[in-house]
């Protein structure tokens, strides 16, 4: 197959059938009276001067830019317009046009990124990134297309994509437990949640929408030097890491699990700001870098101590677990695994005890006297049981309360202790 030549040179003829010798060509940009270069050969290193002058066979070279349409305007030498011709371009290039075709741009647009992708077939092969910033991708059809499990900054995506025409993309499901780290470090304790994915509830509670968040970075939350969040001296304490749905925003708290918070995941939680030493005193309290008005949350995990001053975080946690929400909360409730245990020999009356086994307890307390005789137990300074005898003669009597997680206990009176047993 063959191609008719272009004009190598440009010849113009006058009214009387004669090269126009000395002619003018005036080139403009196409519909305007704006002037508009052409060149001397193809490189379009070197501009013709405007108006371009013919020579003595009414002939010159004329190049024109590619991206661009002219209007020539052709005078004779003593400047009498012949005539105009509007709309003039460079016939297609096939040489370039099959040397772009040879390597096609990617689909869509790359730059700014957006755009909609109509089709994308393929009967087998590797889908390796498939992104749109701003756009939607209407049909994917595909017999067969391997996936591999991607992980940017520790977060892994779960999905699966069906396609209509066969198939699907599936990727691993992500651990429910996620990844907390603590550390102490000058006398504070700082506790850290590494990338992970979360799903909150909606902040509006007549809503059951659920959202998802990325945690794409660690992000911590620091309890500081004589701060105690309600914790005893010499004594293991449960503190339990939440995280934060801040419009978006995933961020840290902790609380004492003394404090009797609800932290079923059932409603939403404000926090109050760590505040520095001293400031974070209270069991109840849950406590962030900056405070929080009614938020959702999840429960992600919760570390155990004994510091052997309350605020002065010196001593490494014992246990440090990461939590599936509320995967756990089955197991560590009244009665699972726990037996009733015998402790009359190691109890006494007017002492203060704590529950330390990371659930509730039942504490069961028997006790005798005499006329006007009474034995109280208390847990967490309340009293919460009380007897007396005041018909006279001896008397027996048991008092018993279930005391929460890391909450105090104690039974105090004028009778006699009998026999102190615990479910634990």
């Amino acid at each position: 197959m063959a191609s008719l030549t272009p004009t190598p040179k440009q010849q113009i003829f006058g009214s009387d059938g004669l090269p126009l010798v000395g002619g003018k060509i005036y080139t403009y940009a196409a519909g305007t009276t704006t002037p508009l270069a052409t060149y001397t050969d193809y490189t379009a290193a070197t501009a013709n001067t405007n108006p371009v002058i013919l020579n003595s066979l009414g002939q010159a070279n004329i190049w024109l830019a590619t991206s661009s349409s002219y209007k020539f305007s052709v005078y004779t030498s003593a400047d009498v317009l012949l005539y105009t011709v509007d709309n003039i371009a460079t016939p297609i290039d096939y040489i370039s046009l099959v040397t772009s075709l040879a390597s096609p741009p990617p689909i869509g647009s790359t730059a700014p990124n957006t755009g909609a992708f109509t089709t994308l077939n393929a009967t087998t092969g590797t889908v390796t990134t498939l992104t749109s910033t701003t756009g939607n991708i209407t049909t994917v059809n595909a017999t067969t297309v391997n996936a591999t499990t991607t992980t940017t900054s520790g977060v892994t995506t779960t999905g699966t994509l069906t396609f209509s025409g066969g198939g699907s993309l599936t990727k691993a499901p992500e651990s429910a437990i996620k990844p907390i780290t603590a550390t102490v470090a000058a006398n504070a304790l700082t506790v850290t949640l590494n990338p992970t994915t979360l799903e909150f509830r909606s902040s509006t509670l007549t809503s059951g929408t659920v959202v998802s968040r990325a945690v794409t970075s660690a992000i911590s939350v620091t309890v500081s030097s004589g701060s105690t969040l309600g914790t005893v001296s010499a004594t293991q304490s449960r503190i339990v890491v939440l995280a934060l749905d801040n419009a978006g925003t995933v961020e840290l708290a902790v609380v004492n699990i003394s404090g009797g918070n609800d932290l079923t995941e059932t409603g939403l939680i404000s926090t109050t700001a760590e505040g520095g030493a001293g400031a974070a005193d209270s069991a109840s309290t849950v406590y962030s870098t900056t405070a929080r008005t009614n938020v959702a949350y999840r429960v992600v995990g919760y570390i155990e101590s004994t510091q052997a001053t309350a605020g002065t975080w010196a001593t490494t946690p014992s246990t440090i677990q990461g939590c599936g929400g509320q995967a756990l909360t089955a197991m560590s409730s009244l009665g699972y695994s726990q037996v009733w245990t015998t402790l009359t020999s190691s109890r006494a009356f007017s002492t203060t005890y704590y529950n330390t086994t990371g659930r509730p307890i039942s504490v069961s307390v028997n006790a005798t006297g005499t006329n006007n005789t009474t034995v109280t137990l208390t847990v967490n300074s309340l009293a919460v049981q009380s007897i007396s005898n005041a018909t006279g003669g001896n008397f027996g009597g048991c008092v018993t309360a279930i005391v929460p997680p890391s909450g105090s206990y104690s039974a105090s009176g004028t009778m006699s202790l009998s026999s102190w047993f615990e479910l634990r």
